[in-house]
């Protein structure tokens, strides 16, 4: 679930941690609106086993009428992808998508209205963060809803309501779209995920981390590497960038499904040292199983949540490079239609993100912008 190389997202991690660590907040463009890069504060992050610092960076950005004037505006919250730093989405990276000019030109064009838009880093100095809390990683669910929401709604002239919140993202970040509206449904009015982390009830021993044995051999080899180093060289080891994309997916999927605080790699793993030819601990495989497969499974018990939001939407392309991702999205969809939750389901033809770009200009700034202003007359 990577788009950048291993090497430049962890270049992006270690940039964006040196800039935050120096209390830096910088204008990165004006006009239309204007886009800042600002350091978080992030209580919640304090303490992680990493030794990172407690702040993220964001980039927001405040639509052209907000400078000179006295309106409150609704907030659009994106959650990037494993390995992807936001800038990503605003500068070109994904078929020239510029998503804040996307925004100002839809919203001149009458398509949407104006709101703000705030898109967290989400990454700690290993790798993605899930947006789940961790004792190894920190409490990044804790960080978007309470740190990053209150931050936004304390420095910007925010609408501070649960119906002028919206929360969407790709990939890893689709998946904390909808675990994160599921969990807090006082929090957000609406979600949209793009071909979000999602497991169908076998989708764990398809994916990229288990589908073969080489991917547990490549595993255990570096956890045997990282036992023979002490603990400040076995961290390096995990922040150097050079683990292999899948490697480190895997390495970060575990500290924050199934962590293991006593060394790094800190990670509970459900394979011994026979590896794949033995049959896997079947407490932790299911600990790990319910990471991705936590929002399908968790439906019975947030059904009322689900049933208050405004939108929902699952879009995902059908020809995904990883084909468990389009398997879970139709199995979660089965699941909340099961359950009776009204959502949208929105299959194209497409992969993981050759079509980013038309997919947040004609889906999803319009889908959100009717959750958080059509509807409210704004």
């Amino acid at each position: 679930m990577r788009t950048l190389t291993a090497a430049a997202a962890a270049c992006a991690v270690v940039v964006a941690l040196a800039c935050a660590a120096s209390g830096a907040s910088d204008l990165l463009a004006s006009g239309p609106g204007t886009l800042l890069r600002v350091e978080v504060p992030a209580p919640s992050l304090a303490g992680n086993l990493l030794g990172d610092p407690p702040i993220d960076l964001a980039l927001v950005w405040l639509p052209p009428s907000y400078d000179g004037g006295s309106k409150r505006y609704p907030v659009l919250y994106f959650l990037p992808g494993f390995g992807v730093p936001p800038e990503a989405f605003f500068f070109g990276y994904f078929q020239g998508l510029k998503m804040h000019e996307s925004l100002a030109r839809l919203a001149a064009d009458g398509g949407v209205c104006e709101m703000i838009l705030v898109a967290p880093a989400g990454q700690h100095s290993v790798g993605g963060s899930f947006y789940v809390n961790s004792p190894v990683t920190g409490g990044w669910e804790d960080f978007v809803v309470k740190d990053l929401v209150s931050f936004v709604d304390g420095e910007y002239r925010t609408i501070p309501s649960r119906d002028a919140r919206a929360i969407a993202g790709h990939s890893m970040g689709g998946y904390g779209a909808l675990n994160l509206a599921m969990r807090h449904p006082d929090l957000y009015c609406a979600s949209y995920a793009l071909s979000p982390g999602l497991f169908a009830p076998d989708g764990l021993s398809r994916s990229q981390m288990f589908a073969n044995a080489e991917a547990v051999g490549q595993y255990l080899d570096f956890q045997k590497k990282l036992s023979t180093m002490g603990a400040e060289d076995a961290l390096a080891a995990l922040r150097s960038g050079g683990l292999g994309e899948d490697l480190q997916f895997t390495i970060c999927y575990g500290m924050a499904f199934s962590s293991d605080t006593a060394r790094p790699p800190y990670v509970a793993y459900p394979y011994g040292a026979s590896g794949a030819t033995s049959e896997p601990d079947p407490e932790i495989w299911n600990t790990w199983a319910m990471g991705f497969g936590g929002v399908p499974e968790g439906v019975p018990w947030h059904t009322d949540a689900l049933l208050s939001l405004e939108s929902l939407v699952i879009d995902y392309g059908e020809s995904d490079e990883y084909p468990w991702i389009a398997t879970g999205c139709k199995y979660f969809s089965s699941v909340l239609t099961a359950a009776g939750v009204p959502h949208e389901s929105l299959p194209f033809d497409g992969g993981h993100e050759n079509r980013l770009r038309e997919r947040i200009e004609q889906h999803l700034l319009p889908t959100v912008s009717a959750a958080l202003c059509s509807v409210k007359g704004r």
